[in-house]
């Protein structure tokens, strides 16, 4: 059997923790594994890693590298473009010879106990090399609303159905004949393809002309070889920030607490702080959210509406939708620290034996001071060593790079300065990350 692990999602309903430049697939809730670290565990435990392989797009490449196996590396598939599930899944088969059976699996969920996911797997491999599609299902806890259902009839799967209301999930619920749809699939190649030429053909052509569309509408909801099995097991798709509420340890007065937190009369809430120390009185049944940059609040049971405020914002150009004020690159890491009209300053990490790459900036100047570790810089025709308590200055439109030639991470704090200071004021010249030369550029001056 062979895993495809799909790692391309950008999902905005654990907004503001997740982003779309940062999603939920990468995030470490509290001091474990990330999501997709514990589905890259999941999976080898009963697959070789040869046989493992992990979808995504340019945008992750690097953090999906940085949180993976290096044995893992060579089995990335990139998808060209971000298209939903069927194209990314059609283009990762249409890379891998074999007929072999094929788990797909999102990079994001929580399953246990691990025995019976293992059971269940192995069940679905046999219906799949009967030449059925098969499909995981769930049987509901709750009246959710935001998960997608199936009707079944016996181990055959009757119909997929829309993400219902509170009130038809409930009725869902009480019949005994719905499940949730987990996401999970299992299928050859050759099923794959004998489905999808019948029902979108499309997905036989070439990427590009590929139309975005989800695995169940191109084919699953269409097809009549659609076989069921059950995981009876604790699922969940950490869908919300109520998923999360249920999935931390709660206190004597039913808060979910993460990070610095001081509760007085507080019950049934969730209070997420990042870095500073949240403190509430009086409340019941919210949701407290912080991160360095965002604080969100609102009552719990409109967990669901989280999406729908990241849309407005996104809307009104808000570039806290996107990124987090840590990001992550192939070298190391950058947080931004403070930024105003004409100035940022920024705390910059890299890695032993890392450099960024040769490049200059057109708009901007940078000042660098050496915090910790010891740095290698290029400037023009120069290059010299600073060391930790030094300083040196960047002027606008010189070459320059900076390297960590140490065994220690590199710190180093950067004051920009200039009328325009966005990431994608950059021309490379040699980058060992193969990155692009220039940036898209944003503005036009």
């Amino acid at each position: 059997m062979l895993v495809l692990i799909l790692a391309g999602g950008s999902g905005s309903r654990l907004w503001p923790l997740s982003r779309k430049n940062y999603p939920k697939q990468f995030l470490r809730i509290g001091n474990e594994a990330s999501f997709l670290q514990k589905t890259v565990q999941r999976n080898l435990d009963f697959i070789a890693p040869e046989d493992l392989y992990i979808i995504t797009s340019e945008a992750y490449y690097d953090e999906v590298r940085r949180q993976i196996d290096p044995r893992l590396h060579s089995n990335m598939i990139l998808e060209p473009a971000q298209k939903n599930t069927a194209p990314a899944i059609a283009h990762a088969l249409s890379q891998i010879e074999t007929e072999e059976v094929c788990l797909i699996t999102p990079a994001d969920h929580t399953i246990a106990p691990q025995s019976k996911y293992r059971e269940a797997i192995e069940k679905g491999e046999k219906l799949a090399m009967q030449g059925d599609l098969v499909t995981f299902a769930v049987r509901p806890t709750s009246p959710e609303t935001g998960y997608g259902y199936l009707r079944a009839n016996g181990d055959r799967v009757e119909a997929f159905v829309e993400k219902p209301d509170l009130k038809t999930a409930q009725t869902y619920l009480e019949s005994g004949d719905y499940f949730w749809n987990s996401g999970l699939f299992a299928f050859t190649k050759s099923s794959f393809e004998r489905e999808a030429k019948k029902h979108c053909p499309a997905l036989i052509a070439p990427f590009h002309e590929m139309p975005s569309i989800s695995l169940d509408y191109a084919i699953m909801e269409k097809s009549d070889r659609v076989a069921l099995v059950h995981l009876d097991l604790t699922w969940s798709d950490i869908g919300s920030w109520e998923s999360i509420y249920e999935l931390l340890e709660k206190d004597e007065q039913k808060n979910a607490c993460h990070g610095k937190v001081h509760a007085i009369d507080t019950q049934n809430s969730l209070l997420y702080a990042g870095h500073r120390l949240i403190s509430t009185i009086g409340m019941s049944d919210v949701m407290v959210v912080e991160t360095d940059d965002v604080v969100l609040v609102a009552p719990k049971k409109e967990a669901q509406r989280v999406r729908e405020l990241v849309g407005e914002l996104t809307s009104l150009g808000k570039k806290e939708v996107h990124d987090p004020l840590t990001c992550i690159r192939p070298w190391g890491s950058y947080t931004v620290l403070m930024e105003s009209n004409r100035y940022k300053i920024k705390k910059i990490e890299v890695k032993p034996r890392e450099k960024l790459s040769l490049q200059k900036h057109y708009h901007r100047s940078e000042h660098w001071v050496v915090v910790k570790g010891t740095a290698v810089v290029t400037i023009g025709e120069e290059l010299m060593t600073v060391h930790e308590g030094e300083s040196i200055f960047v002027p606008k439109s010189a070459v320059h790079r900076v390297e960590n030639p140490g065994r220690v991470p590199l710190e180093i704090i950067e004051v920009q300065v200039g009328e325009y200071l966005g990431e994608d004021d950059i021309v490379r010249f040699e980058d060992i990350y193969g990155r692009r030369k220039e940036e898209p550029a944003n503005k036009l001056f």
